[in-house]
């Protein structure tokens, strides 16, 4: 990320004075597992972060019960078998809280429910069923900034004076002149204006996202004690089981990032004295070195450089480098927190989905599946990624419709007209359920087996470097137990070591065998040593 250093100094300064003035006022394949790849021991409540799927859900698009066009709480808790069976073991929820937008990241009140998506009582009902099915529940806290909204913003805009001024970042025009009033475009953000006119204010408040979200002012005591507040909430009368953590690099600016890391290390101290287990993962859009040191507040960061080079291997069919900077980031992230947990994923609610940076290839799709859920680390899933849907920004079009039937529009979102995921661009669940071949049974196989293996979930990697750059091959160890992971990229077969090949074949993802020295196109193989 570029920086603009006039701005981030002289922001320091502001911080600093805001400082003072306060101070006085975080299945062939299944079946054929050999015993000696046995079922993980990882047992208790800590099992789904250490190796489990986690599923993302934009509950808006997901499905709606009360028949208004938006998906709503009721409607997940209808649709929890579902993702029990596909077998994850968590849920992430996009922010569920009141807020003027659909996506809901800038928040009004951070104590209820969006009206659109039920009640508070509808949310502890979901939070009750989806334990009941040993499913976790992660809740999206979006706590870098509030909407402009929020009782405490229209508060502060009351004038110097208010009690709740200081919740927020403010500058006269004489110091915005001196620290710029732009930024560079970020992996995280695309707003370029930082400082924000607000009506009978001769001062200008901050915002790095976009001037409905103005930014926290964490240098605030209260501040910080009443975001404590907010999280023990949903952990201890809600039940909630962690929280997803937007825009954890931002909480000061970037010249101040190990305030921020120790921001974090404070957030998780008060968040596991109201719940010992509780998982905090976060978004930090940057380097490993960068990231590495957040990892003593947050239980893990998502992993963007794995999403990132991993599209850019199946695009290319080039496997060579795949894995160099995964390694090397996981070492360094071993080096500083032993205990770390690696969020891995392909994409998410801000990317172009999978399906579509591969133009639509199915065999690539799956591909990327078998990828992720044979590496080391905690996979999330976003919603209808293993139906295969499709989906270019803007962000809208990413988010869109879940498509439970062809035949059966019932609980079918309606609250945007789909444009990439139609009955005539996507088969529908009903459809792919019931083909052995879909890419739906290929998600829910890979995952199964991989809830089943305790390998596959807790072991280390080691990479074996094969000929042929459109071979991606590693070892899964666990103890002196070891499998052997092989895919193929390219759309032609491939010729490997027939020596490594020697095995049991406990997973593949084509009804053919390795011979003659060759790994079919587009294929994945799991061999037990």
């Amino acid at each position: 990320m570029m920086k603009n250093t006039a701005f981030i100094f002289l922001f320091s300064v502001i911080s600093s004075l805001v400082l003072l003035s306060c101070d006085s006022s975080q299945k062939e394949n299944k079946d054929n597992m050999s015993s000696k790849n046995k079922a993980s021991k990882q047992t208790g409540k800590l099992a789904y972060r250490n190796g489990g799927v986690t599923y993302e859900v934009f509950v808006q698009s997901f499905f709606d019960a009360n028949n208004d066009g938006i998906g709503d709480l009721q409607g997940l808790t209808q649709k929890l078998d579902y993702i029990a069976d596909l077998g994850a073991e968590a849920i992430w929820l996009m922010p569920v809280h009141p807020s003027p937008s659909y996506h809901k990241y800038d928040v009004i009140d951070y104590y209820d429910i969006h009206k659109d998506y039920g009640t508070l009582e509808d949310f502890k009902h979901f939070v009750e069923e989806a334990h009941q099915r040993n499913l976790k529940v992660i809740l999206d806290l979006v706590i870098n900034h509030t909407s402009d909204q929020n009782q405490w913003f229209k508060e502060s805009i009351k004038g110097k004076d208010n009690p709740y001024r200081d919740f927020y970042i403010w500058a006269d025009l004489d110091t915005i002149k001196e620290v710029g009033e732009t930024k560079e475009v970020t992996g995280d953000s695309d707003n370029k204006y930082l400082w924000n006119e607000a009506p009978g204010n001769e001062e200008k408040y901050f915002g790095f996202f976009w001037k409905g979200m103005p930014d926290l002012n964490y240098d605030h005591p209260t501040v910080r004690e009443e975001v404590y507040k907010i999280g023990k909430f949903w952990l201890t009368e809600i039940n909630i089981d962690g929280f997803r953590l937007d825009a954890a690099k931002h909480i000061y600016p970037d010249d101040r990032i190990d305030d921020t890391v120790e921001w974090w290390i404070a957030f998780r101290n008060e968040m596991e004295k109201a719940k010992p287990d509780v998982f905090l993962v976060g978004e930090v859009w940057d380097e490993a070195k960068v990231i590495a040191p957040f990892l003593n507040g947050l239980h893990a960061i998502f992993n963007f450089d794995l999403s990132f080079t991993l599209q850019e291997a199946l695009k290319n069919e080039d496997a060579s480098q795949l894995l160099d900077k995964f390694i090397t980031s996981r070492k360094l992230y071993k080096e500083t927190r032993p205990d770390f947990y690696d969020a891995i994923f392909t994409t998410n609610h801000d990317q172009n989905r999978i399906l579509s940076e591969l133009d639509g290839n199915l065999e690539k799709g799956k591909l990327a599946a078998s990828i992720l859920l044979t590496l080391p680390g905690s996979p999330f899933i976003y919603y209808g990624e293993e139906l295969g849907m499709l989906g270019i920004k803007p962000d809208e079009k990413i988010r869109e419709p879940f498509l439970w039937s062809a035949k059966d529009d019932t609980g079918i979102t309606k609250w945007i007209e789909p444009e990439y995921n139609t009955a005539s661009t996507l088969n529908a669940l009903d459809i792919q359920v019931a083909d052995s071949t879909s890419i739906y049974n290929h998600y829910k196989n890979l995952i199964q087996l991989r809830k089943n293996n305790s390998i596959l979930r807790e072991g280390e990697i080691e990479v074996v470097k094969p000929k042929s750059k459109k071979v991606l091959c590693y070892y899964r160890i666990l103890g002196d137990e070891k499998i052997l992971i092989v895919h193929n990229l390219g759309k032609k077969s491939q010729k490997f070591d027939n020596e490594l090949l020697k095995g049991e074949i406990i997973f593949k993802t084509v009804n053919k065998n390795l011979s003659k020295n060759t790994i079919p196109a587009h294929s994945s193989f799991i061999i037990s040593k």
